[in-house]
């Protein structure tokens, strides 16, 4: 069973303390937002997983369904061959958050003839990324591509199914994934090119595939239009991938949950029942389950 952002924030602080009388110097612990309907822990860069295992970025709970849907959330960078996982740590990747005040989480990651800095807000039910990309001087961003990616488990796995609304040409895509098994509880990524980048492909795709390709910089399981849209149902993940190009550019990517897939409005007499139906379920999950790792 997975442990909780709130429990994780406060094992990694009882470790911390404890190296201190030690003597020893242990990394900075995850930091966390919450409000009475969401939080969001970010790690940055210390989760050291890539795309597949369990892990990644953050972490998001929807506090009102009980449930942390994400598996592994993932930013990541593909210039030419090269690829950077962000998340993973390594060289080039975030590495722990900082507070930067104001309910803001700051990573910083320099890749390259690239630096990333990425902020993180929790607004209402949405955990709002804010990534900055700027090129080295004599340095360009163009031929490079920024992926968003979020491996999902809604409650369980193997089930869900992934869907999309709106395309990049009208501006107002959005992906989902959600378990009607679940209460139809559905996960919402969408992504914004506020400056220097543009939405220019997105995709859903099964794991552990879809996230190896991705890793591997073969966004080839990514289209423009939806074409090679994995539905499920399965153990899926959902990506976006945006374009940059100048020496300086700007992205924004928002993450939540809300009660029912797209297009799905409950009948009169199962709103009083909603409440009552979404405590029941917090009270008999039993978390996330783990997945084996390929071999």
């Amino acid at each position: 069973m997975r442990a909780s952002p709130v429990w994780k924030t406060l094992r990694c602080g009882a470790i911390a303390s404890a190296l201190a009388l030690l003597g020893v110097t242990a990394a900075a612990a995850p930091l966390t937002l919450s409000n009475p309907s969401s939080s969001v822990t970010v790690f940055g860069g210390e989760a050291g997983n890539g795309l597949v295992p369990s892990g990644g970025f953050f972490d998001y709970t929807d506090l009102i369904a009980g449930v942390t849907p994400t598996w592994s959330i993932d930013p990541v960078l593909v210039s030419g061959g090269s690829v950077t996982v962000l998340s993973a740590g390594g060289p080039g990747g975030f590495g722990s958050p900082v507070d930067l005040g104001s309910g803001a989480i700051g990573n910083t990651a320099t890749s390259g003839a690239i630096t990333t800095r990425a902020r993180t807000e929790l607004i209402g039910t949405i955990a709002r990324t804010t990534f900055t990309f700027a090129a080295a001087t004599g340095a360009s961003l163009s031929g490079t591509t920024f992926v968003f990616y979020a491996e999902n488990d809604i409650v369980g796995f193997g089930d869900d199914t992934a869907a999309f609304t709106g395309s990049i040409a009208g501006g107002d895509l959005a992906l989902f994934q959600y378990d009607t098994g679940a209460g139809g509880t559905t996960v919402r990524l969408s992504g914004e090119a506020v400056s220097g980048a543009a939405l220019s492909m997105f995709g859903s795709g099964f794991w552990t595939g879809f996230g190896i390709a991705l890793e591997s910089g073969d966004l080839g399981v990514l289209s423009a239009d939806g074409s090679n849209f994995v539905a499920g149902p399965g153990d899926l993940g959902l990506a976006l991938a945006f374009t940059l190009t100048g020496t300086e550019a700007t992205v924004v990517v928002d993450y939540t949950t809300q009660p029912l897939p797209p297009g799905q409005v409950p009948e009169p007499t199962t709103l009083a029942l909603m409440a009552l139906g979404l405590t029941v379920f917090a009270v008999r999950r039993k978390g996330r389950h783990v997945r084996p790792l390929p071999t």
